[in-house]
């Protein structure tokens, strides 16, 4: 089932004052088209994610003429990040051309945020002298236009005309959809469960990913590993990727390296059990994003699909905007969840995002443990033809009240619309989002440690792309960063085991890398609240995908204790900005830092990105400089580089400026303060590649404060990946 099902049950769709879209669904297509037109597309059945095409819109009118001031609109849905159109230069990509009647005039703009909701794209056509008379023909050509960058079976544009020229279009019956398929292959991807046990069997999946992160075809990889037994792979038949069953037959902690072709990449680290442990870790996501339920894209079968298939999840839930999502998706929603559930292998939660604006309470996602036919919604985008009775909770204080006693949890978090913080129910809320496609957030996690509440730490996707824990910003028209995953530990992978440490906070999450963290104080696990004698002890093992560069401990919202792990690689250096712009959702939080650096005297090379978020971050380096392309959002990116001469280094960004010769960082680093939130540019010696991939560390508080205090541990590897433990609460006696 796909949108034109879903929403077209409805009259019609919108933010209540703004534009709507009536399906007129009571008219068959025959009448539709005679009354109101005909759309016509031109596009290749089958395109290439991000690669360029031509595309031609064309409108027929039916017997509704339209006059002055009166609209034509191509619109697409808010994740499909077609380059924006332009009208300016015929010689530039994404050149959009008009043809119409004679001695009829027509304004054509396009529109990155129109007013029609979720298809928020458009290009907008209003009639400024002259009419459009039934049969009369107005056509857009799109040239060289830079395609969505994610691939998917349900390519879509949504055909609209407005004879009044006020705020209500009419839907025109839909052309068929089209592909847009993953490109070349990229990079090599390995995904192993976080724990095993001696003598069982564990799948691993192996896929390759194009320049935009989309899963792509190759031919059967190979998978090799020490104290693993490795059977014959075989291919998902939905999606390419492939499975290796695997066998555990030694203790301990294991990568496996595998290969396809020229492309080559190691697994994620398993920790694997002689006997079974009390509990174990699952990968997951509480806030895996949006299908085309909501403002997203994709089915919700193909959203629990890919997260299982693809992303290798454990758990996963759909939080769709509540305002998007009328009685008869609902009605889908909770007939389709339960399909993909399958306890010991998947699980998939019953899930819907409370939204109303921040001021409101903000976006809070409702994970439920039984199937719950209310929905019970912050408003209402929608107009049904029977409307639900269920009535809406659109403040906190009742939402909240409603829920008290409810099956459910809750995970907080920094999306479209902020959690407020104002409002919090411990009781079913235990979960605070640290980093997502939006941005890493560590300031949202801070002031709810600063209210005293007591956090479990998450990380999610809360994409629109259809990606559910595999996901990328694309063009950052709607995202900036990578997606995070969630870690938990549990006593079994069932919806209620899960539940329960998640309400126990034995939880952690991480910007997408499956790094294993276990944080101990005086052998309490994370999410513990203890009270001791004495100076707490804090315990901590990390295994990481890459090598671990440094771990910090923080007391409450204070760092107390760093370990440096990673020494300084001698005659190589590195450049890293980050932070965000300010607090706030994607679009707030983003930071654009392009840019170059330039040396003198002397020559760059061996120029190797760090923490670029796929392929809309670019460098480019010849001789004494490098230029860049990149943006953060509470993260870092940069590069390493090694140097013919200890030269002086400029950097020029659009957020602040760094001059410092080589010989003045062999020590220390050279840091700039760039103001906003945690905006800095960084030179100095490059981490070593040779470093532990490993560490045990432990810290004793010798100066405990009184009272009640959160410990927890940030990780940094040296590819910028991080961890954040969920605190232990300790009050020292």
């Amino acid at each position: 089932m796909n949108d034109s099902h879903l929403i077209t049950a409805n009259v019609c769709n919108g933010i209540p004052g703004q534009g709507q879209v009536y399906h007129c669904s009571d008219l068959s297509d025959e009448e539709r088209e005679r009354c109101y037109g005909r759309a016509e597309l031109e596009i290749p059945s089958s395109i290439v994610a991000g690669e360029t095409v031509e595309v031609t819109f064309r409108f027929i009118l039916g017997e509704t003429a339209l006059g002055e001031g009166a609209g034509l609109r191509v619109a697409w849905r808010w994740p499909f990040d077609w380059s924006d159109p332009q009208t300016d230069d015929p010689d530039r990509p994404n050149h959009a051309t008009l043809a119409r009647p004679d001695g009829v005039s027509i304004d054509l703009r396009y529109q990155l945020r129109g007013d029609l909701d979720p298809w928020h794209h458009d290009l907008d056509l209003r009639v400024r002298e002259g009419s459009l008379e039934p049969g009369d023909i107005v056509e857009i050509h799109v040239a060289d236009w830079e395609a969505s960058t994610f691939a998917t079976p349900d390519g879509a544009f949504l055909f609209v005309i407005n004879p009044d020229g006020h705020d209500q279009w009419i839907r025109l019956v839909d052309p068929p959809r089209f592909t847009v398929a993953p490109g070349s292959p990229e990079q090599l991807l390995a995904i192993s469960p976080g724990d095993g046990i001696v003598g069982e069997q564990a799948i691993v999946r192996v896929r390759a990913v194009d320049a935009w992160e989309n899963a792509t075809p190759i031919d059967a990889p190979i998978l090799l590993g020490e104290g693993v037994d490795i059977a014959t792979p075989a291919l998902c038949s939905r999606y390419p990727v492939w499975g290796f069953p695997v066998t555990w037959s030694t203790a301990g902690v294991h990568r496996l390296s595998a290969s396809s072709g020229n492309l080559c990449t190691s697994s994620n680290p398993t920790l694997v059990h002689e006997d079974p442990p009390e509990t174990r870790l699952y990968w997951g996501d509480v806030h895996a994003g949006q299908s085309e339920i909501g403002c997203g894209a994709g089915s919700l079968d193909h959203h629990y699909a890919y997260a299982r298939d693809v992303a290798s999840l454990q758990f996963a839930s759909q939080q769709a905007n509540d305002h998007y999502v009328s009685r008869e998706i609902w009605q889908h929603v909770r007939d389709v969840t339960p399909r993909h559930d399958a306890a010991g292998e998947f699980l998939a939660y019953l899930g819907c995002e409370w939204s109303p604006p921040t001021v409101d309470g903000g976006d809070r996602n409702v994970l439920y443990l039984s199937d719950e036919p209310r929905m019970r919604r912050s408003g209402r985008f929608f107009t049904e033809r029977e409307p639900d009775p269920e009535p809406d909770l659109p403040y906190a204080p009742e939402f909240l009240y409603a829920f008290r006693d409810e099956e459910v949890f809750l995970n907080l978090h920094v999306g479209g619309r902020p959690t407020n913080l104002e409002w919090h129910a411990p009781k079913i809320e235990p979960l605070f989002e640290i980093h997502s496609t939006h941005a890493t957030s560590e300031w949202f996690v801070f002031d709810a440690i600063e209210k005293g509440y007591k956090v479990g730490i998450t990380a999610g996707t809360d994409g629109v792309m259809g990606r559910p824990g595999a996901c990328g910003p694309g063009r950052r028209v709607t995202r900036n960063v990578r997606n995070g995953l969630t870690a938990v530990r549990a006593t079994g992978l069932q919806q209620r085991s899960v539940a329960e440490a998640f309400l126990a906070r034995r939880c952690y999450g991480t910007t997408g890398a499956r790094i294993l963290l276990d944080v101990d104080v005086d052998g309490h696990p994370m999410g513990s609240a203890i009270e001791i004698a004495g100076p707490p002890t804090l315990n901590l093992r990390v295994d990481g995908t890459a090598p671990i560069e440094r771990v910090d401990l923080l007391r409450d919202t204070e760092v107390i204790h760093t370990w440096d792990v990673a020494p300084p690689e001698p005659g190589r250096y590195r450049l890293l900005w980050g932070g965000a712009k300010t607090r706030g959702t994607a679009g707030d939080q983003r930071q654009i830092w392009d840019g170059s650096m330039s040396i003198e005297p002397g020559r760059l090379f061996d120029v190797r990105t760090v923490g670029f978020q796929g392929a809309v971050d670019q460098l480019a380096h010849a001789g004494d400089r490098v230029d860049w392309i990149s943006a953060t959002a509470g993260t870092d990116a940069g590069f390493t580089f090694a140097s013919s001469r200890q030269g002086s280094i400029d950097v020029e960004t659009e957020v602040g400026t760094c001059s410092v010769n080589l010989e003045q960082v062999q020590s220390n680093s050279h840091r700039v303060d760039c103001g906003g939130l945690d905006r800095y540019i960084e030179i100095g010696l490059a981490p070593s590649d040779a470093s532990p991939l490993g560490v045990e560390l432990q810290y004793m508080d010798e100066s405990p404060l009184p009272g009640e205090h959160a410990y927890w541990v940030r990780v940094v590897q040296i590819d910028r990946q991080r961890a954040w433990s969920s605190p232990v609460y300790v009050t020292a006696g």
